[in-house]
């Protein structure tokens, strides 16, 4: 006869065996949506082109430069979140490294889901995790609608989009904005806490006015920051784009990104994110050419993922922190 003491000390193993699942399951998804992707790549119409490599270098460092600048805007909402000090920051940037790359798996919630169970192995809190992660998809997405819509939609090169589209986008921008306010937000919170019975949520875990001011004006950096090195990619293929186009492509791939965050159904927006990069592209530069830095905008952006993985990875075995999926001693709540 099972004695009770055997049922917890089951689902302790369930619970453990499902640990140790949880990364190989994220990391097998990852290899193989991003294989599917990299076998649809036309690769000799990529050869055909001569790229500027040094175009090419300046972008990979400003991509770079971007994700660290991610990595401080959520350690940052964590903080206004009453996160507290962190164990190491360096652990932390590669679960965030590791955790973006959970934007080639369909859907937002390998994303969000990946930070959330990494980052908690690392003693932070699920629920304010859970909290900092939706108010960063969101501020996210907002202040790219809101530079995109800012930057292109009185360039009568934009004139590709239609109008009942130009409505919706700002339609969008406006219940993205009063969402994110924080009296709207929290209510939001609050209530879906209650619906799924996890009890009523601290107010110190809350996001205050700060806090989303604080997020929406780093993500404005970011956001063209990121835009600044497509366009530097865009130049390396297409070297007649001026200065002055520079503007222009911040704002067509600031909309992309955003667009492409919305088309939950696929994986990193592959395929959204491209058909609005070619249509609008293809106003400042010949159509086929807009294919080719479309399909090598997409390919270098994986690229600098990974690159940024492997940065992250190395300086924090360089400060002697060990890999993340290794559970560390919790420091606050993990409710």
């Amino acid at each position: 006869m099972t004695g009770p003491e055997e049922t917890p000390s089951r689902r302790s193993r369930a619970t453990a065996l499902a640990k140790r699942l949880i990364p190989w399951v994220f990391y097998v998804l990852l290899g193989a949506f991003l294989i599917a992707y990299l076998f649809t790549v036309d690769y000799d119409l990529l050869l055909s082109v001569e790229l500027n490599w040094w175009f090419m270098l300046l972008a990979t460092i400003t991509i770079l430069v971007a994700r660290g600048w991610a990595v401080a805007i959520w350690l940052t909402i964590l903080r206004g979140l009453g996160a507290g000090r962190f164990s190491s920051v360096p652990t932390l940037a590669f679960v965030y490294a590791k955790s973006w790359l959970g934007r080639y798996i369909p859907g937002t919630a390998p994303w969000i889901l990946g930070k959330i169970y990494f980052a908690s192995r690392q003693g932070l809190s699920k629920t304010k995790l859970a909290i900092s992660s939706l108010l960063e998809a969101g501020l996210q997405i907002v202040v790219s609608l809101v530079i995109g819509l800012a930057m292109i939609l009185f360039d009568p090169r934009t004139a590709v989009i239609p109008d009942e589209y130009r409505w919706l986008m700002g339609i969008a921008v406006v219940l993205g904005v009063l969402v994110l306010m924080p009296p709207v937000f929290n209510r939001i919170l609050r209530l879906l806490f209650r619906v799924s019975k996890r009890g009523s949520l601290d107010s110190a875990s809350l996001p205050s006015w700060n806090t989303v001011l604080a997020g929406t004006t780093m993500y404005a950096f970011v956001t063209v920051l990121a835009g600044l090195a497509a366009f530097f990619v865009t130049a390396a293929v297409w070297p007649e784009l001026s200065w002055g186009d520079a503007w222009f492509v911040i704002g067509v791939t600031s909309l992309a990104a955003a667009i492409s965050m919305l088309a939950v159904f696929a994986p990193g927006g592959i395929g959204v994110r491209e058909a609005i990069l070619i249509l609008l592209l293809s106003t400042i530069m010949p159509s086929e050419i807009a294919l080719i830095a479309t399909i090598l905008l997409r390919l270098w952006s994986i690229v600098g993922d990974f690159l940024f993985l492997g940065i992250t990875y190395l300086v924090m075995r360089v400060a002697g922190r060990t890999p993340p999926d290794i559970p560390t001693t919790p420091l606050g709540s993990d409710a």
